[in-house]
């Protein structure tokens, strides 16, 4: 049985349930050794914030979120596939752990997943400068990473 929009929303407790989720992924993204590297300008409670908002909107929920959409809003960014993977390994962890129900999980990732193919990039050509003093983002995974990924 398909979930609607708005029983996903609130079958994750709403925003209060969001922001569950948002606090779980991003304490393991800010220590996680290469994701990390790409927040370091953005501090950890605007980002969890704004992500609240986000999924608030996607999951069914009041539509707040007035910042840029994912894909140009990474477009300075050099998402690889293992990059992808890592971020979305991190997102289901932290969903398992916020208890959520199988079903609210997989519902949540699709909508993460439907992201991924304007986000994930082949090579770094294709990344843009959002700003003129923007620095395209590319950091190559630490040695003591490799293999958790």
């Amino acid at each position: 049985m398909r979930i609607t929009q708005e029983e996903l929303y609130v079958r994750v407790g709403g925003r209060p349930g969001i922001m569950e989720v948002m606090k779980l992924f991003y304490d393991k993204i800010y220590a996680d050794p290469w994701l990390k590297l790409f927040f370091s300008v953005v501090s950890q409670e605007h980002i969890e914030n704004q992500q609240a908002d986000f999924m608030t909107s996607c999951l069914g929920g009041p539509k707040k979120y007035c910042g840029r959409l994912p894909i140009p809003a990474h477009e300075h960014v050099f998402v690889t596939e293992e990059l992808f993977q890592a971020r979305s390994k991190i997102l289901r962890e932290s969903l398992d752990e916020a208890g959520l129900d199988p079903s609210v999980v997989e519902a949540w990732i699709k909508v993460d997943d439907a992201f991924k193919q304007g986000m994930v990039k082949s090579s770094m050509s294709e990344c843009k400068k959002r700003f003129f003093t923007d620095e395209i983002l590319n950091f190559k995974i630490p040695m003591q990473c490799e293999l958790a990924v």
